[in-house]
């Protein structure tokens, strides 16, 4: 069984355009990440994921499953980003049905952080489901799309195609 990392909903510290939402994580995390925080996850990272289980749960409580918080190096820098998938979100208070507000009937938002930095910076942001992330220094990211169909996504230098 795998462990969930459960967060309350956080105030809004930022409001920014989802294109370009930077996150200075020091400068926030105290008030949102929780004391027993997966260790391997970056603060950056854990601070996303707490907006992102807000925004999910419509200001309600949740947690995100592992398989859907994806810490990799994806445009080949060494520095490693973020891939957060809603559809492993599960709101114990809001949502739709104990699912991510941010999901359909197949699909759910897929959001894509690059490190910059200190920072990590919103890059892509779609909708998909069962999102893996291949091997290699400049990985492929694959899942599914509405109807079943698959996609495929990899870092070209500017922008992930």
């Amino acid at each position: 069984m795998t462990s969930r990392l459960a967060f309350s909903c956080p105030t809004r510290l930022l409001a920014a355009s989802k294109a370009t939402t930077t996150v200075a994580a020091a400068t926030m995390l105290a008030a949102v990440v929780p004391q027993d925080a997966a260790a391997q996850s970056s603060n950056a990272a854990r601070y996303l994921q707490g907006e992102a289980i807000a925004e999910a749960c419509g200001g309600g409580t949740g947690s995100l499953d592992p398989k859907g918080l994806i810490e990799r190096d994806l445009d080949g820098d060494g520095e490693v980003d973020l891939v957060i998938s809603h559809e492993w979100i599960e709101c114990t208070s809001g949502g739709q049905f104990g699912r991510s507000l941010n999901c359909g009937m197949q699909v759910c938002t897929v959001l894509i952080y690059l490190r910059r930095g200190q920072l990590l910076q919103l890059t892509d942001e779609f909708l998909g489901g069962g999102v893996e992330v291949g091997p290699g220094q400049i990985p492929e990211i694959t899942g599914f799309a509405h109807g079943g169909g698959t996609w495929s996504i990899r870092w070209n230098g500017r922008e992930f195609k």
